[in-house]
């Protein structure tokens, strides 16, 4: 059986993922984010604060097992730049919390969406294609 943790679990994206895991026969699915969901799902939910590693470890020490992280956590700032380094740091606390706390991790997927492609810095090529040239970090 597949373990994920979804860390952005109640955003739009991580919310789709959720859903579709869970779907699935062979998917365990926990999800963090900062609040409880208000809705029923079959999935365990974790209210946590990602820059808090303190309070991720204590939460996440309880849950072993997970085999994969879906990455698909945002804090929002006032420019582009200001995101970069609470976002980095979430990422970070997250892995590095999994890793100590859970021997079984196989893959971790970070969710991106158009900042990949630049869409934040102004004009990208349409229709954007994986192998398009990246811009130049910072980026997250």
């Amino acid at each position: 059986m597949n373990k994920a943790l979804v860390a952005g679990a109640l955003g739009v994206t991580g919310r789709t993922l959720v859903s579709h895991l869970i779907s699935l026969d062979h998917w365990e699915v926990i999800g963090l984010s900062r609040r409880k969901p208000e809705f029923q799902s079959r999935g365990y939910y974790v209210a946590v604060d990602l820059l808090n590693r303190s309070e991720l470890e204590a939460s996440l020490s309880k849950i072993g097992g997970i085999t994969r992280i879906f990455y698909a956590a945002l804090q929002p700032a006032a420019t582009f730049f200001e995101e970069v380094a609470p976002n980095v740091a979430m990422l970070v606390n997250a892995v590095e919390t999994v890793e100590r706390t859970s021997n079984t991790l196989r893959k971790v997927v970070l969710i991106e969406g158009a900042k990949y492609y630049g869409a934040h810095l102004g004009p990208y090529n349409t229709p954007a294609k994986k192998n398009d040239p990246r811009h130049m970090p910072p980026n997250f």
